[in-house]
């Protein structure tokens, strides 16, 4: 029996995720150089300091543009929590207990719900605080100083955060990755990560 599958990323999502991806990279291995002395032998790889902080600024504002589009697009799966995402949090999605029992998902978990959310905050703050980083004389000395701890802290958290991601999007979750790849994910998949998705899929005439 062929394998049914269920479409779950459009084309420009998945270009916007991809996007995103990239871009968070590059951020990271010239941020690395801004934010620690010791890590400054980075700004080499973009052909010196003022290159790298130039790429930085403008792959800064892609990053934030995409990010900003892809989380105010999914924002409604995002920021809709009930008592299975609540039931969800006491056995942590199951990560740590293969034997706990998972309550039904909607298109995304909880762990994915609050990693859109922190994306979008981290987002606007990186915005915000990044006009006045990178206008220092413009901004008041205490407003600045406030601007590049609150830069750096939702940097080194959100590494965090992308490194989890990464983790379980590609390796915790088997074929999950498949989905932001090619768009589609197989029925069966979807039926035990995303049951509530799918079967609002299936009403609507969109799957099998």
């Amino acid at each position: 029996m062929a394998t049914k599958y269920v479409k779950r990323y459009s084309a420009l999502d998945r270009l916007i995720h991809w996007t995103i991806a990239v871009t968070f990279i590059i951020l990271v291995v010239t941020g690395l150089g801004l934010f620690e002395k010791k890590l400054s032998f980075l700004f080499d790889l973009f052909g010196g300091g003022e290159n790298a902080i130039a790429i930085h600024k403008y792959i800064g504002l892609l990053y934030f543009v995409t990010a900003l589009w892809f989380s105010l697009a999914h924002l409604k799966d995002s920021i809709s929590f009930d008592k299975d995402d609540v039931a969800w949090i006491k056995v942590m999605g199951g990560y740590l207990n293969k034997k706990a029992i998972v309550p039904p998902m909607g298109k995304y978990n909880t762990g994915q719900k609050i990693f859109g959310i922190f994306v979008l905050l981290t987002t606007i703050i990186f915005g915000l605080t990044a006009l006045v980083i990178w206008t220092p004389a413009t901004a008041a000395q205490g407003l600045a100083r406030v601007s590049f701890l609150l830069h750096s802290l939702s940097f080194v958290i959100m590494i965090t955060f992308f490194v989890v991601h990464v983790y379980l999007g590609a390796i915790g979750v088997v074929g999950g990755l498949e989905g932001m790849i090619r768009g589609e994910v197989s029925e069966a998949w979807a039926k035990k990560y995303s049951p509530k998705w799918l079967s609002e899929q299936k009403k609507r005439g969109e799957a099998g």
